[in-house]
Parts: structure tokens; sequence; C-alpha cells
């Protein structure tokens, strides 16, 4: 349930950001043409791109909500990871296409009206920076960081095409606008690179960065009836949903108390080490064999 709550105020938070970017989007366009700045039609275009990627997120959400069946037991959350990885691979295009502009504007360079530039620019701070903060709050969510840090580099690319702008005005160096295009676009690509390793990698089922096998092995060995941990994996379902498969040994004498060491053990990794959806499977060891083993 609380999941389900949370992503339908993420739905909402998308919802907000896609129809308010759209909007300024097309303002910005148009200034852009107009003005001439690769600055803000970079700026448009990658703003552009995020109509796109908030779509993808938006869809993403909604079929996240869709509950377990037979076909996909553990619902559908993985589907915000491969919306993250689309939006990754998109802004991945849209900084390329930065480059390839601001390059081809510095070999040929063309006449650009900072003031204006400066001004629309400074509603794009105000604009991409509010949808970026209300989408900031979800973003433990991989699909909500993907559109948050889109939208946090707009309103980055905003501020810097103010800055261009401004210079422009001062200086009359129409080159600025492309080294702040340039520059945009560099920090872009930093980031995006680190969503798309994370997505892969929850996709290809691995340990979480901030899980270390030897300290949860350590966990649930600390329960004084379990001897022995076998066949541990931790691993993302979903973004903030994280699941554990394991065996654990106890003396057969114990078999009694099996159902009551799972549970505790449950409860400790949940509660230290934010493991949600833990299966714990009991192996039992012969008392006899036990004693046997040691007088040796």
């Amino acid at each position: 349930m609380a999941h389900s709550h949370d992503t339908e105020d993420s739905g909402r938070s998308i919802k907000f950001g896609l129809v308010l970017n759209s909007i300024y989007t097309v303002i910005e366009f148009c200034f852009g043409i107009v003005t001439g700045s690769l600055a803000l039609i970079a700026d448009a275009t990658h703003n552009l791109t995020d109509t796109l990627t908030l779509a993808v997120s938006f869809t993403a959400n909604k079929l996240a909500r869709r509950k377990a069946d037979t076909t996909r037991t553990y619902g559908y959350g993985r589907v915000t990871i491969l919306a993250a990885l689309l939006n990754a691979f998109i802004m991945v295009g849209v900084a390329s296409f930065i480059v390839y502009e601001a390059i081809q504007r510095l070999q040929h360079p063309q006449p650009v009206e900072g003031g204006i530039v400066a001004l629309v620019a400074f509603v794009g701070i105000l604009v991409n920076g509010s949808i970026a903060y209300i989408l900031s709050k979800h973003s433990k969510d991989l699909n909500m960081r993907s559109a948050f840090v889109d939208m946090l580099f707009d309103a980055l690319s905003s501020f810097g095409a103010v800055v261009a702008g401004i210079a422009i005005l001062l200086t009359g160096i129409n080159g600025i606008d492309s080294i702040v295009g340039l520059l945009i676009a560099a920090m872009l690509l930093y980031n995006t690179v680190k969503i798309i390793k994370e997505a892969v990698h929850i996709l290809l089922e691995g340990t979480p960065g901030d899980i270390d096998l030897t300290d949860v092995k350590k966990t649930i060995l600390a329960h004084r009836l379990i001897e022995q941990v076998d066949d541990l994996h931790v691993w993302t379902i979903r973004s903030g949903y994280r699941a554990l498969s394991c065996h654990v040994v106890i003396d057969k004498k114990h078999i009694h108390d099996s159902r009551k060491i799972v549970e505790e053990v449950k409860e400790k990794v949940k509660s230290i080490h934010d493991i949600q959806h833990p299966t714990i499977e009991i192996e039992f060891e012969d008392a006899t064999k036990k004693d046997s083993h040691e007088s040796h």
C-alpha cells in the first residue's frame, strides 16, 4: 500500500512537470529561433525531449501500480527501471546534439541577442527549477531520479544561458553561447552515465551498492540458533525494494523453532539492512553427526 501511494504521488508530480515543461518549451523554441541563440535552441530541444522522458516516466509509474499476477509474480515495478534506462539514452542523444551544434557554431559564429537570451533563460530557471524540486522528493526511485536529473540540468542549462546572454551583452563575444552549451552537455553526459550504470546493475540483479554481503551474513549468523549461512543473494526488484534469499543451517533438535527463527531473521535484515523481501530456507544438521564430527 505504501508503494502504491508513493507511486500515485510521483505520478502527479510528473504530470505537473509534463504540462508546465511543454508550455515553456514552445515559448523557448520561438525565442531561440528569433534570437539565433544556440543556448536557447539547445535548451529548448532538451526541454522537448523532456516532454518525452516525462511521458515515459509517467506511463511507467502507471504500469508499476499494476498488481502482481501469475506472469509477473514480483509485479511491474521494474518497468520504472526500463523507463529510467530509456530516458538516459534519450539524454545521451540530446547531449550529443548539443555538442555537435556547439562545434558547428564555434567554427561558424552567428550573432546572438544576449539580452533576450538572458531574459527567456531566467524564466526557464524558474520553470525547470520548480519541476526539479517537486521531482526531487521522489528521487529514491531510479525512474523519478532520471526525470529529476533531466529537469535539474534543464535548470542548469537555463542558468548557463542566462550567463551566456549577459556575457555576450557585455563583451559581444558570441562564442560564449557555444562554450556554455558544451559545458552543459558534458555535465549531462556524466550524470546520465551514472543512471545507465545503476539501471543495468539492477536489471542484472547485482547486489545494491550500499549492501555489504559480509555484514548481512554476520547479521544472520548473530542469531544464536543459526550455525551456517549458504547461497546468500541480495538484489533489487525495483527502486527502494530489495530482496534476499539464502539457506540457513540449524540443529535438527530445533526443528520446532524453525518458523520462529525465520521470522526473527527476516525482521533483523529488514530493520538493519532495509531488505523488504527476504526468503529464508531452513536446512537441518543432525546433532549426532555434529557431535561425532567435533569429537574427531
